[in-house]
């Protein structure tokens, strides 16, 4: 079999680079990930169970070290983070939002000299809003 030289590949392959967006946004709109997913639950969780998927996966990882991870993270992740945080803005806003409101109708303990109190009386009782506030606005309870 004839396979085109490295050079040749390399270069096709950086020039495909200019098409990408349009086509993952094509290929985006016609996707439908949700239905798929949630179907294939038990399989997801058979496969899981398997020994030698397991394995296939400590392999997976091990071929990406921490000094990989990072490189990846800041040359590819840290270019773009900025743009999308920006374009977030308004999805934060909404989803912290049923959060703010819990947060300010809790009338906390007046703080102690005593840690172990205050984190008693006064940070589990913030953790336990949000957590009850997170699965209500999921639509756990």
């Amino acid at each position: 079999m004839k396979v085109k030289p490295e050079t040749e590949r390399s270069r096709n392959y950086k020039n495909s680079a200019a098409l990408i967006p349009e086509r993952y946004s094509s290929g985006i709109d016609r996707a439908e990930w949700q239905r798929p997913a949630l179907d294939g639950q038990a399989l997801y969780e058979t496969q899981m169970k398997k020994t030698e998927v397991l394995a296939r996966r400590n392999v997976g990882i091990g071929l990406v070290s921490d000094s990989d991870f990072k490189a990846a993270a800041k040359t590819k992740g840290a270019t773009v983070i900025r743009s999308r945080v920006e374009g977030a803005v308004d999805k934060q806003v909404a989803g912290f939002r049923p959060h703010a409101s819990a947060l300010e109708g809790l009338t906390l303990e007046p703080r102690t000299d005593d840690i172990d109190t205050n984190v008693d009386r006064r940070v589990k009782t913030i953790d336990r809003l949000l957590h009850s506030t997170k699965l209500s606005v999921k639509g756990y309870t």
